[in-house]
C-alpha cells in the first residue's frame, strides 16, 4: 500500500499541475477585483517539526511558498484541539464545543453559506474536499436562516489519503472551478496516531508536495491565476514531548495549540513574517474580505499583510 502510494506521488511530481481541460476565463468587463479562496489544512501536524526545521520537512513550502507569502510565526487553535472542532473555526470564525465524529455540524453560518446567501452563486462554486469523511459536517450549518440551502458541495475519496484527496480536488478544479475550497490533507494525523515518527515525517512531505502541485495548478490556469488567495494550516498541532509526545492531540498544551499559517497570494505580502498572535477563527474574515462578502464584527485579527 505504501509502495502504491509513493508511485503515486511520483507520478503526481513528475507530471506536473494537469492541465485545465474546461477552462472559464472572466468575460470581457468582469470585475479584476473578483477572489477566490482556497483553505487548506494539513491535518495534524506539529509546528515544532514545521517551521523551526525550515526546509527539513516541508521543502516546498518552505522554500518555494514562504518566499512568495506571508508566514505566522504565533498561530493558535484556541478551541478543542481535536479535528471537527478545529476545522470548522476556520469557516465559522468561532470555537464551538462539536464533537469529534461529525455527527453535529455547526451552529454559527459557515462560509460557503455567507457567500452563496450574498452572491446568489450556485452549489458548484463551494466544496468541502476532506481526506476524511466525518468532515462532511462542514458543508453548512444548523443556522435556521441559512443551511443546508446556502451549502457547499462535499466530496471526499474512498480512501484516507492524501493522494486520493489531490486528485479529487484536481478533477474538481478542472470541472467546476470553485471559488471557495476547504481541503483536508489526512495523512499526517493518521500516521501519527500509528506511533510511526518516521512515516509522520514521510507524510508531512508527502503533504508538502501535494500542497506544491495545488499552487502551481492554480498558477497555471486562467480562472485562478493572480486571483486566488489560499491559506495553509492545520486544525491542531500535538502534544509536546511534557504531554505525552506526537502520537496523540486533544489538551491545551502549547504543542497541540501552536499550529503552522502561511497565506499567499493576493493580499499577503511576499516575504512577510508576523510574530503577532493570529488564531483560526480570524481566517474567516480574511476569507470574507477577499470574497467581497460580508460577515459579523467579531473583533477579529486582520491577517491581510497587503494593503488594496
Amino acid at each position: 500500500m505504501k509502495r502504491a502510494l509513493a508511485l503515486a506521488l511520483l507520478y503526481l511530481l513528475a507530471a506536473g499541475p494537469a492541465p485545465s481541460q474546461n477552462r472559464q476565463p472572466y468575460p470581457a468587463g468582469d470585475d479584476t477585483a473578483r477572489r477566490n479562496v482556497f483553505i487548506v489544512v494539513i491535518d495534524g501536524i506539529r509546528f515544532s517539526e514545521a517551521f523551526p526545521m525550515q526546509d527539513l520537512n516541508l521543502p516546498h513550502i518552505w522554500n518555494d511558498l514562504r518566499p512568495a507569502g506571508t508566514i505566522f510565526n504565533n498561530f493558535t487553535n484556541e478551541g478543542e484541539t481535536v479535528t471537527c472542532p478545529g476545522h470548522a473555526a476556520f469557516l465559522t470564525g468561532e470555537y464551538e464545543d462539536l464533537p469529534n465524529d461529525g455527527s453535529k455540524r455547526p451552529s454559527f453560518p459557515t462560509l460557503f453559506e455567507y457567500f452563496r446567501a450574498q452572491t446568489g452563486s450556485p452549489r458548484s462554486s463551494c466544496y468541502d474536499i476532506p481526506g476524511k469523511k466525518k468532515l462532511h459536517m462542514l458543508a453548512y450549518s444548523t443556522d435556521s436562516g441559512y443551511g443546508e440551502e446556502y451549502g457547499a458541495r462535499y466530496l471526499s475519496p474512498g480512501s484516507a489519503t492524501d493522494t486520493a484527496t489531490w486528485s479529487i480536488l484536481s478533477t474538481i478544479m478542472d470541472e467546476e472551478h470553485p471559488r471557495l475550497v476547504i481541503v483536508n490533507f489526512p495523512g499526517v494525523d493518521i500516521v501519527a496516531h500509528d506511533s510511526d515518527w518516521t512515516g509522520y515525517l514521510g507524510a508531512m512531505r508527502t503533504a508538502d508536495s501535494l500542497v506544491y502541485l495545488l499552487w502551481m495548478k492554480i498558477q497555471s490556469d486562467g480562472f485562478y491565476k493572480n486571483r486566488t488567495a489560499m491559506f495553509v494550516s492545520s486544525d491542531h498541532g500535538r502534544h509536546d514531548n511534557a504531554h505525552g509526545g506526537f502520537q496523540h492531540h486533544g489538551c491545551p498544551c502549547r504543542g497541540c495549540r501552536h499550529i503552522i499559517g502561511l497565506g499567499v497570494g493576493p493580499r499577503f505580502r511576499p516575504g512577510a513574517v508576523v510574530d503577532d498572535p493570529v488564531r483560526q477563527t480570524d481566517v474567516q474574515s480574511a476569507a470574507a474580505r477577499l470574497l467581497s462578502i460580508h460577515i459579523p464584527d467579531r473583533g477579529f485579527v486582520d491577517i491581510l499583510t497587503d494593503r488594496p
